[in-house]
Order: structure tokens, then sequence, then C-alpha cells
């Protein structure tokens, strides 16, 4: 049994996927598998695939019609069989000795998910978690030790954590297929609220690559899936920070509806805008929507913004005052 499974959805990565994949066969860490879900790739994504497989059998190579990162990743873990779970995305890297230092942590902590830093490629803006690092902690204590547990993407990339697979042996934690942006971000709280120790590092092994256009995160076209798949993002996450109580531990709920006014009213708004739909028509039917609602709820009339002008923009928002939004979306 290998001690690392790493689960790595391919879709459309022509252009990166080699570099990722040297990046994970150049590791010094040896005993590890690499399983890469095909998710219906049109270029030469299969093809670079296969050919890495027939090098090197740790790397297995399985095939989905195209489902999204969700399903991709849910393939991936059922097939995987090491002690720890690592996640890539096809065009990020990793340094070399990355996985021989994080399964020394692993052994040294023995904790059940253990997170690390990561830089931005190719700019190297480097990024830590808000939460409380270099002590073995239990979710609660951590959670404590931050008042953004939404903004400040503790929780929002999969890859930056590895996971005792036994955690997801004993319990029900899978990725909900409808969302196809931020789905990682479920997944992880729904692991924090089973696990019982974790381990946060400053050391940043991982590079998330920014430059490629082509990603769902940069995505300027209509997405269709984009209103359900926000929508049932926001839900789930109230359901799970309800579920465990953790607004007594730090402002989650006020936090997350900060995100989705400040992030997700634009993302959304843009989205429609991109349909070619009609401004005022867009903006009441997005600020309707029941996630907004609850949000702009939950914030009230605290004043949570940069700048005054986007304080009266949020109250525009709230009260739908038409003259100020047309020109502000």
């Amino acid at each position: 049994m290998p001690k690392i499974s790493i689960i790595l959805p391919v879709y459309n990565v022509e252009r990166y996927l080699e570099a990722c994949l040297n990046s994970i066969v150049a590791q010094s860490f040896t005993d590890w598998e690499c399983i890469c879900v095909n998710d219906g790739s049109t270029d030469r994504s299969i093809n670079i695939l296969e050919a890495y497989s027939a090098q090197d059998k740790r790397i297995k190579v399985l095939t989905q019609n195209n489902s999204g990162p969700a399903l991709a990743r849910s393939y991936g873990i059922s097939e995987a069989i090491g002690e720890f779970l690592v996640f890539q995305d096809a065009d990020d890297f990793i340094e070399e000795d990355a996985y021989t230092r994080l399964v020394e942590l692993m052994e040294k902590t023995q904790v059940d998910v253990l997170g690390f830093s990561y830089q931005t490629f190719p700019d190297g803006h480097y990024s830590c978690f808000s939460m409380k690092r270099g002590e073995v902690l239990s979710p609660v204590a951590l959670l404590k030790s931050t008042k953004m547990p939404q903004s400040s993407d503790d929780f929002s990339f999969i890859w930056r954590y590895m996971i005792r697979r036994s955690l997801l042996l004993e319990h029900p934690v899978t990725f909900d297929s409808r969302i196809r942006v931020g789905e990682d971000t479920v997944f992880m709280m729904e692991i924090f609220s089973y696990a019982c120790s974790v381990y946060l590092t400053d050391y940043a092994p991982y590079r998330y690559r920014i430059d490629n256009r082509h990603s769902i995160m940069h995505e300027t076209q209509y997405r269709p899936y984009l209103e359900e798949s926000l929508s049932v993002l926001y839900e789930k996450k109230r359901k799970i920070i309800q579920k465990n109580a953790w607004d007594k531990l730090t402002p989650f709920s006020f936090d997350l509806a900060n995100r989705t006014v400040k992030n997700y009213s634009r993302m959304l708004m843009a989205n429609r805008k991109a349909n070619g739909e009609p401004k005022e028509k867009y903006i009441r039917e997005v600020l309707g929507l029941p996630m907004m609602q609850d949000a702009m709820h939950v914030i009230g009339y605290r004043n949570v913004f940069d700048s005054w002008k986007e304080y009266v923009v949020y109250l525009c928002m709230k009260f739908c005052f038409m003259p100020v939004l047309k020109r502000y979306f």
C-alpha cells in the first residue's frame, strides 16, 4: 500500500499538464500513487496522461464523461489506497521535497489533517492560514483563533491539505456534484467537523498557477450552472456552520455573508451580463436570490466595507434602489 494517494483531476490542460506531472515524478519521496481522472478532456491531455502512465506505473489513469472537478475528485478518492490523501490541480506544481516534508510532519504530529501554505505562480505571492499555525490543535481551537474563516480562504483550496484516508472511510464526506465553483470549501469544512486534530504549517511547497486564463476560476463566458452552484454552496456552508455551532467560536456566518455580498454578487451579475440579459432584470433577480437575501439579513446595517461609497451601494442593494445600482453594476 502506498503511503500517499495523489488525486489529480484533469480537464483540457495540455499546456500545463507535463509540468504538473514532472513535479510529481521528481519528488524525493517515492512511495506514492497518482490517480489522474481525465474528466472528458477534448485536447491532448489524455495522450499525455497515458504516456506518463506507460513510463511510471505509479501513475494511474481513469476516465469519465465531463462532470466537473467534484465528481472527478470523488472518483479518484474511491480508487485511492494510500494512507494519506493529497490533491493537486493539473495546472499547478509542487516543490521536489514537498511530500518528504509533509509526510514527516504527519508522522511527527499524528494529526488527522495537515494544512500547508502556498505561493502563487508566476508572481511568487506567499499565502498562509489566518488560523493558528505551528501547533497541534482541535478544529474548535483553530476556529477560535481566527475572525475570518471564510474571507481568509482557509478552507478554500483542498490542495493545501493532506488528509488521513481513514477519516474518509469512517465519515460520509463527499463532493456535491451540483457545486462547480468552491466545492472543495464545503468538503474541507465537513472534514474539519469530523477531525480530532489538525496541524497548520507555514511551509509553502505548493505553486498555485494564476495565469491560466482557461481555468474555471477565470472563466468570463456565461456559465449556466453558476447560480445554482453558488446557491447550493452557500446553503451547505450555512448548514455546516449551524450544525456544529461554529458561530459560537468565530463570526463564521457573518464572514460568509460578507463574502457573499462583496464577491458572489459581482460574479453573478457579471455572469448574467455575459448572457446578454437586461441590466435591471438581472440586478433584481440576483438580489432576490435566497442566499443574497439571507446574507444581507445577516449583515443588517453594519458597515463592513472598505469605503463609505461601498457601504452606500450595499444599502442600495438592500433596498434595490435601481438608479444607483444600474450605474454601479
